[in-house]
Formats: structure tokens, sequence, C-alpha cells
């Protein structure tokens, strides 16, 4: 998380009920910006919480009603923020103007916030604050550590005293844990002598700890030291996981994880499975719809009410779209995508602004012309601000088919995993895709283009 601060006269505003954001998007006129809470972060699931159009003169606000400090993101357009909210606080920030430079579609780019009179008792003053000192004895310690051994460690016994002294009388818990568990997943994650092994660290850390789903550095420090978990296990429980994973069996997979000490409640157990999960669904090694089936599982029964939004979350990201599945109904500017059912539909995506993008559509417009009777052509772009705007209009005057400016938020993206550009899908007439992705005009690395795939369907 990013954050620049100015720290002006606070002035106090009393009897508010409610949390309260004062915010100005520098040149943003008539512009959604979003509010998001993480709703949790062992997958970082962001929950739409509302959204405010820019005034003229670039201000947006927010009201919401919270009984604990959380994490929330403002996006606008391609970019976003990271603060923690109070209950009853009241936050004046400045969002700086969105950069046009390349960044990463859909996840966008993290821009620096501007705090206008926080109050030096706020939850991001003090993380922000303790976080700036961590990062400067930390970047002196670390030229000690290969060359002077002993001052390094002495260095960091003093620092973590220093630490215990500082805050010794803060009264938020939750400022109080967090420097908890930085320290643990930083200081005491290094590897010097006297640093605590992995047994001390499970009992400070993790044994009759409460577990904080809402705290960003409890959920770093939990999935460092879960990582790689099954090589931790004593045979009995490997043989047992590995069971439950294979076989679909919930019930033996956490019983196998509860007969290793490391693993110490039925709470953490669950936990520690979907990570399990998680990190196997990919890799293949374990067939995925016995994975889907622990994830259901464990949303369906467990009694921890967290541990069920995890399994949820994990759930949808396991979900993706394949040849033959029914494409979902999706609108796009008050209309359905695909107007005519009975043909196919080839699903242009990309960014306007890219040089290649002329040379693409040129190559489209050569594949429209050829097979407009039978295949109907959709150019979707991510609608934002670009350096070159000129040469933006230029490819979106070439496109004489239909073409629709979407926002980083539409549903569009996650739907048909769009995650760079170009990317290509066909329908076929019965709605159902055909391929995902599918070959584009231009020649991939064999020197194959979809005007292939049209002249087997169509013949010519």
């Amino acid at each position: 998380m990013k954050f620049l601060i100015s720290v002006l006269l606070f002035i106090p505003l009393l009897g508010l009920a409610k949390t309260q954001i004062f915010g100005t998007a520098t040149n943003s006129v008539g512009e959604w910006v979003y509010l998001y809470e993480i709703e949790e972060f062992m997958t970082k699931t962001e929950r739409f919480v509302q959204k405010f159009k820019t005034t003229e003169k670039n201000r947006f606000y927010f009201e919401l009603e919270q009984k604990e400090i959380k994490r929330y993101i403002i996006r606008l357009n391609n970019a976003y923020s990271e603060l923690y909210l109070e209950p009853n606080g009241s936050y004046k920030i400045i969002f700086p103007e969105e950069s046009v430079e390349v960044i990463p579609y859909f996840s966008g780019k993290e821009m620096e916030l501007l705090f206008l009179e926080l109050d030096s008792t706020d939850i991001n003053y003090k993380i922000l604050g303790f976080e700036a000192w961590l990062d400067d004895e930390m970047a002196d310690l670390y030229l000690l550590k290969d060359v002077d051994p002993t001052r390094f460690i002495d260095g960091v016994l003093n620092f973590k005293m220093e630490v215990l002294e500082a805050y010794r009388d803060e009264a938020s818990n939750y400022f109080k844990n967090h420097i908890k568990y930085v320290l643990g997943k930083t200081i005491d994650n290094i590897n010097y002598f006297g640093s605590p092994n992995e047994l001390e660290k499970f009992n400070f850390y993790i044994r009759n700890q409460e577990v904080l789903y809402h705290l960003p550095a409890y959920v770093d420090f939990f999935q460092d030291f879960y990582a790689g978990v099954f090589s931790k296990l004593n045979q009995k429980s490997k043989k047992r996981v590995l069971n439950g994973l294979n076989q679909a069996d919930t019930e033996t997979l956490v019983s196998g994880l509860l007969a290793d000490s490391i693993v110490p409640s039925l709470q953490i157990a669950e936990i520690v499975a979907l990570e399990i999960v998680k990190s196997e669904y990919p890799k293949g090694n374990i067939p995925q719809n016995a994975l889907i089936k622990v994830t259901r599982f464990i949303e369906l029964n467990s009694s921890f009410a967290e541990n069920k939004k995890i399994a949820s979350n994990i759930q949808k990201e396991f979900y993706s779209l394949v040849a033959g599945d029914p494409l979902p109904t999706i609108y796009v500017q008050d209309k359905i995508l695909l107007g005519n059912r009975n043909k196919y539909h080839y699903i242009h995506f990309f960014d306007p602004a890219n040089p290649k993008s002329l040379a693409e559509t040129y190559a489209l417009r050569a594949l429209y012309t050829k097979y407009k009777k039978d295949v109907d052509f959709i150019s979707i772009y991510l609608a934002s601000k670009t350096a070159n705007e000129s040469f933006k209009k230029r490819v979106l005057k070439e496109i004489t088919w239909p073409k629709y400016g979407l926002s980083y938020y539409h549903p569009i993206w996650k739907t048909l995993n769009v995650g760079t550009f170009p990317y290509y899908i066909l329908i076929n007439g019965d709605s159902k895709i055909e391929r995902i992705p599918a070959l584009g005009p231009i020649p991939n690395g064999v020197y194959e283009t979809i005007d292939k795939t049209f002249h087997q369907l169509f013949n010519r």
C-alpha cells in the first residue's frame, strides 16, 4: 500500500455517526469513483460498497457504517488506492490524476493517495509511521547481515526492544496485532543465529491465537507460515491428506491435517485445507473436480462463517468458460451482446492505443468483408485515457462493425476471462463457445489465422 501523507492542522468533526470520505479526484469530471471492501484477505476478494460520480469540482463523497477497522479500495478507471477506515472516522483525501502509462489490465495501477488533516491517532497514520520506521531500520541492518553478523543480530534485537517500548501503551489491539505480525513476517523470518525456529514461531503467532481474518498482516504471516505445509507434515498426516484430496473427502483431509501438531484447531485446519486446494488447483496433479468438491463441502458444512466465505470465493476463481459452454447473457450499453442468435459471432477485445492495433484492424476489415454474411463481428475495448487520443480515434474509425468501449468494472472481462489484448472468442450459431481463445486475423507462431477456421466452417 502506497501513501503520501500531508499532516496538516487537524480540525475535528464532531457528532459523526458514520465513516465519511471527502475526496477530490484530480481532473476528473463526471467519472465514477468506486469504493470496495476487501471481503477477506485469503483470496483478496473485493465487495462493491458504493459509487459516486465526480462533480464539476472533481469532488466525490462516500458515507458508510461499520463496526470495526477494515481495509478498502478506491478505484477510478484503471487506477486504485487502498486505505483503512475506522468506525466514525472522517477522511479528506486527494486521488491523483490517472496515469496514462502502460498498466496491467484489470489489476490496475496503484496510486499514491494524499491524506489531508490526518489525525495522528488514526490507524492509517500509525501503520504508515511504523512501516516507515521498519523500512529505514531494516535497510541499514541488512547491510550488516553478511559483513558483520554480530552487529546485525544486536541491531535486530535492539530494534525489537525499541518497538516494544515505543508501543507499550498503545490502546488499539488492531494496530498492536499489525505490529506483531509484520515483525513476524519480516524480522522473525530472517535466518540468523538466535532467530526463532518454526516451533517458536508457531507457538507465538499461531497456537492459541485468534484467527484475524480482517488483519492483512496476520493473513500474510499465516499464508507464509503454511506455504508448502505438506512437506512439514508427519507421514501419517501426509497419507490421510493425500487420500482426502484425491477422493474429495474433506473430513479425511481435515482430520489428516489435525493429526499433525502444526495444525492446532479445526478452524485453522479448514483454512489450511483451502490454501492447499488453491495452490494445487492450477498444477493439475490432483483431479480438479475433487478439489472443487472439497471447497464446496467447507462452504456448506463449516461452523465458521469466514471459512464458508473463503471457500465460496475460491470456487469463483476456479470456474472458467471452455469450448462447448453456452455464452452467458451479457449486456453492453443496454443491449444483449449477441444480436443474431443464429449466426456465428467473432468477438474482438483490443487496446486501440496499442501501435499494433491498427494493423490488426486492417486485417480484421479484410476478414469482415469476406465473411460478414456468416459471422457477426464485435469489437470491445477498455474505455480509459491514453497518451495518444488521436491514434486511438484513428483505429476506432477503421472499425465499421459494432464496437463498444466498456469500463474496467464491466462484468464482461471476468466473465469471458479476458486478461490481455488482443483477445478473440468465437461463438457458434447455438450461442455456445466454439473457441476460447480463438485465433486472430494475424498469423501466430505457426502461421495460423482465424481465416483458416472460417474457411473450414463455411467452405470458402
